[in-house]
């Protein structure tokens, strides 16, 4: 194996210069480390800890452009004594990084020529390892899209294949996880009205890190960005349940994951710690599909979490469930086209379009969630009931829905949840009346 021929090679080289050596792949991910001579500073014990090294405390984008040996200076803000750096490369293409710990600039001539040899040693090992984790991550990508793709012949052959290779299992249930990369907030078109407070319980926010997790890039390598989506946890979440098996891919923006195991608690529990690992992590999106029961559900199972990823923001992280979906299940299904062209009764597009629209549609979203319960919408919002009662007259008066009839309430609920899982459709010219004359057109009492 390569990593324990890697290893030799970074203990040999350790023991004759009697300074600490660290491999590193060409993502700063950990590959193999030496025992330290007393020279391991505060950075170093945070890469093995971490099994990477912080690309601030190197200068990645710099030291990815060198074509020899380079030091990094010491930086006592980061607690980080200067190193030796050495590329390793393999017919030109950079793969990695020996580091050795020399604060005091005292590496001679005849040791820097071994460092150097022992980096292109390892470079050739880089090169094997590299090869046989295309070829794997290859057969996994064509394993994924066979197992989704709904041809039933082509399915049994890839589930055979992934169960005989024990990425997969016959015994359980199975679930779908879709990964996509958050929209830059630039490109994403603008909404009069797209409010947080009134987004569904089933989506799970996810407070931004500003720390990469994982080890597994799908986007480009030696940018110095954050590792695109952190699919090591796909093996973290494998070793902490034994009966769990994980098959995963990744291409640049996306992952897949389908995950099988036991029915119940342990396949749950493990699913959503891995989603929401995921969607912490910072810039990513991920819908949840299933548990289905057997194989030839999968396509199912993906097509639940694509729905389920349709309900999250294009431009925020997070997670959400398709089996927490409740009626968004069908809603999401709904098509943004035909919503982006739907001719809204003239009361709602008012609504929609109101001044105070950023007030009243959370009003009424509460107040509809509770099932037109006025002192729990209250206390959910916060506000004294005089307020919510207030607020629903307006709302009637703007709208002239009547909150106490369950058709209006069924076409006040659809158009707010349609509303936020598409945006704010575009909404003709309304006029907005007087108080005058709203009261002359609604003599009805307010709601609640």
């Amino acid at each position: 194996m390569s990593v324990e021929q890697i290893q030799a090679l970074v203990d040999g080289l350790a023991a004759r210069l009697g300074r600490a050596v660290l491999v590193d792949d060409r993502d700063l991910q950990l590959v193999a480390a030496s025992q330290d001579f007393g020279d391991a500073d505060p950075a170093r014990v945070w890469s093995l800890l971490h099994r990477r090294t912080r690309p601030e405390d190197v200068r990645h984008d710099e030291l990815a452009r060198l074509t020899g040996p380079g030091y990094v200076a010491e930086n006592p803000e980061l607690e980080l004594w200067q190193r030796l750096c050495v590329p390793v490369r393999c017919q030109g293409l950079l793969l990695g990084f020996v580091w050795v710990t020399d604060r005091f600039g005292e590496i001679a001539a005849g040791q820097l020529a071994d460092c150097e040899r022992t980096a292109a040693e390892i470079g050739l090992l880089l090169r094997d390892r590299l090869l046989g984790a295309e070829r794997d991550r290859a057969l996994r990508q064509q394993l994924v899209e066979r197992l989704l793709g709904g041809d039933a012949a082509a399915m049994r052959e890839a589930w055979d294949e992934a169960v005989d290779r024990g990425l997969l299992t016959d015994a359980g249930q199975l679930a779908v996880l879709l990964v996509r990369r958050a929209v830059s907030r630039n490109s994403v078109r603008s909404s009069a009205v797209r409010s947080s407070a009134v987004r569904s319980s089933a989506v799970r926010s996810s407070a931004v890190r500003s720390s990469a997790v994982g080890s597994s890039s799908v986007g480009e390598s030696g940018t110095g960005q954050l590792p695109s989506a952190p699919l090591s946890d796909l093996e973290r979440i494998y070793r902490d349940h034994p009966g769990l098996r994980v098959l995963s891919t990744s291409w640049p923006g996306r992952a897949v994951a389908i995950v099988t195991g036991r029915a119940g608690e342990c396949l749950d529990r493990a699913v959503s710690a891995l989603a929401d690992d995921l969607g912490q992590a910072g810039g990513w999106r991920v819908g949840v599909g299933g548990p289905v029961p057997g194989m030839a559900e999968l396509p199912a199972a993906r097509r639940q979490a694509d729905i389920a990823l349709s309900t999250l923001l294009e431009d925020g992280s997070g997670v959400a469930y398709w089996t927490e979906l409740s009626a968004d299940a069908l809603l999401a299904q709904f098509p943004h086209q035909l919503w982006a062209d739907a001719l809204l009764p003239a009361g709602v597009a008012r609504l929609l379009a109101d001044p105070a629209a950023s007030v009243f549609l959370p009003t009424l979203s509460a107040f509809l969630d509770c099932a037109g319960e006025a002192q729990r919408t209250a206390a959910q919002l916060r506000i004294h009931r005089t307020t919510l009662y207030y607020r629903l007259s307006r709302i009637e008066q703007i709208s002239g829905l009547n909150l106490r009839d369950g058709r209006d309430r069924l076409l006040a609920h659809l158009a707010l949840r349609l509303q936020q899982l598409h945006g704010v459709p575009p909404l003709p010219a309304v006029a907005f009346p007087t108080d005058v004359e709203e009261s002359a057109h609604n003599p009805r009492r307010r709601a609640g």
